[in-house]
Formats: C-alpha cells, sequence, structure tokens
C-alpha cells in the first residue's frame, strides 16, 4: 500500500501498533525514548517525517510519564516538519472527570484535551469514551469508536439463551440497545445511588433476570467493586449467569481478587489499557482490528460510521 502515512507508538502501545500495522499491511516505525536518571523522558525521531502524516497510537493510562511522553512525541513531530499528527488513544483517561460534581475542583478531561491540541495534534482516534460530552471539548476532530464490533461476535458465539443485557446505570441504556440490534434478548438496567467515586449506597435491578443469562455492557472496569456487587445481586434475584464486556479493564486495586470472589461467571475486556492477563474469569479481545479500520478509513478518506 503505497501512502504519505507512517505508523509509529509511544512506548507503552508498542504491542498493539504491532498489531495495527501488520493488519494493514504497513511498517511500524519507532522512535527512540530515554528515560534520564532524573525521572526526565527524552523522545526522538530517528528518520525524517517531513511532510508525513502519522498515526502515533499511545496508551496514557497513569503513571503519568506515560501522557508526558505522548507530549513529547507529538511535540517532536510537529518541530520536524511532519504534515499531520493523528493521535490513536484506545482508553482516554480522566474521562469520568468531565464536569465539576462541587465547588473548588478541576475538570481534568478538559486538561487532557488542552495539552493535547496544545502540543500541536491534528485528529484522535478513540474507543468508547465515558461520556459523549467530552468530545465538545476538542477543537480537532474527535471519532470515538464503539465497542460493538468488539464485542457482539464474542457474545453471539456464546449461545445464551434465554438472553438478557444489562446496563450498570441509566447513561449505559443507549449503548445496550445498539447491541440488541443484533441479538434476540431482554434489557434491564442497573440503579445505584453512589457516596463516592467507587463507592456504591444502594443497588436495584429494574427488569426481570430470573431464568436468564445475563451480560453486562459497560465502556470500563475500575476497581471492579460495583460490577461484582451488580453481578452478585442478579445472581441473587435469579439470573442463570452473569457475564460482562466492558472495553477498558483498568482494573486498580484489588479488582483481580474482588472479581475472583465475586459471581462474575466472566469479564471480557479488550486491550486498550492492559496487554498481558492470568486470571481465571478474565478474558481479553484485541481491539487492534477496530483501530485498524478506523484508520484504513482516514486514509481512504472514508466514513467512520459504524453500524
Amino acid at each position: 500500500m503505497d501512502t504519505p502515512f507512517q505508523i509509529y507508538a509511544t512506548s507503552t502501545a508498542v504491542n498493539l501498533a504491532h498489531a495495527i500495522a501488520t493488519r494493514l499491511g504497513l511498517p511500524l516505525h519507532q522512535t527512540h525514548v530515554e528515560k534520564f536518571s532524573d525521572g526526565e523522558l527524552f523522545v526522538r525521531f530517528d528518520e525524517s517525517v517531513r511532510g508525513q502524516a502519522l498515526f502515533l497510537v499511545a496508551k496514557i493510562h497513569p503513571p503519568y510519564e506515560n501522557f508526558f511522553e505522548l507530549l513529547l512525541t507529538i511535540d517532536a513531530a510537529r518541530r520536524s516538519s511532519a504534515r499531520e499528527v493523528i493521535l490513536v488513544i484506545p482508553y482516554l483517561p480522566h474521562s469520568r472527570q468531565e464536569r465539576r460534581d462541587g465547588q473548588r475542583t478541576s475538570i481534568s478531561s478538559r486538561m487532557v484535551a488542552d495539552m493535547i491540541q496544545s502540543m500541536g495534534a491534528d485528529r484522535m482516534i478513540t474507543l468508547d469514551l465515558h461520556t459523549n460530552a467530552i468530545e465538545g471539548f476538542y477543537k480537532i476532530p474527535v471519532d470515538p469508536l464503539s465497542s460493538l464490533r468488539l464485542f457482539i461476535d464474542h457474545i453471539q458465539r456464546q449461545r445464551l439463551e434465554p438472553l438478557c443485557l444489562c446496563s450498570p446505570d441509566f447513561g449505559g441504556i443507549k449503548r445496550i440497545r445498539q447491541y440488541k440490534k443484533h441479538v434476540a434478548a431482554d434489557l434491564v438496567v442497573i440503579h445505584k445511588e453512589r457516596l463516592k467515586p467507587n463507592t456504591v449506597a444502594s443497588m436495584d435491578v429494574i427488569g426481570e433476570v430470573r431464568g436468564k443469562n445475563v451480560v453486562i455492557v459497560d465502556d470500563l472496569v475500575d476497581t471492579a467493586g460495583t460490577l461484582c456487587k451488580a453481578a452478585d445481586l442478579l445472581v441473587e434475584q435469579g439470573a442463570l449467569s452473569v457475564r460482562a464486556y466492558c472495553t477498558h479493564g483498568v482494573l486498580s486495586g484489588q479488582a483481580l481478587e474482588t472479581i475472583g470472589r465475586s459471581a462474575l461467571a466472566k469479564l471480557i475486556i479488550s486491550d486498550t489499557v492492559r496487554e498481558e492477563m492470568d486470571h481465571p474469569k478474565i478474558e481479553r479481545i484485541s481491539c487492534a482490528p477496530v483501530l485498524a479500520w478506523a484508520m484504513e478509513s482516514i486514509m481512504a478518506n472514508k466514513s467512520l460510521r459504524q453500524e
């Protein structure tokens, strides 16, 4: 494929970028990244990128040096006269902080947007934004892809009948309705009240799950406390089994232990954050095919509409 596009990756996204490049039949180019003894990062392009359009695949979840490496790489590309810098960031951190929940707080997702744009990025591809409002923080085009292409085939192959799709909150109802277009399933939603982040005060299931195989669909799983509490509640109310499909497997703190003790039969995540996962209840599906499709569509000036 003759193209003026080149694919690069930050140091934490090399494996994902290699999978994407392989699917596109393009080479994966390398940057030189060095960490000095005092912790400072140094980024350099070892080949000319003048006049080129770059796809920069990056995983920028904490620690924050991952995000800072991205900013340095964008700046290096701009100072090396790259024509265009297109970011491929499958998981956008700080997406749960898109508004002020009280006084004297920051809107950190807006800060992330400002820093990315101030460095000179021209476009961004991401996967399953926590809330679509974040797209409005960017003046550059943002292409928020859906996890539907990642998970729907896997759900269909499980042959879970009778099937029930569950949204973990009212905000996710639109998501499970998209899934329902492809599978025959009932819909339920979980109503929960939070005391603070990652802590749920009460939880109720709206809908009937007795005698059904329940599939929870969500954009991310962090500490897994709320997810596992929901799975336990669904089983208590008569569900035959509970599985969860979560795009971003952050899995911080005691998440793995919590999942192991819960009634959750299986958790399916993508590799937007973690690339390796050795847990009897967790299965990983690569997001490379979806990202490669989006990048190929951009190269061919085709629509990114997902059916």
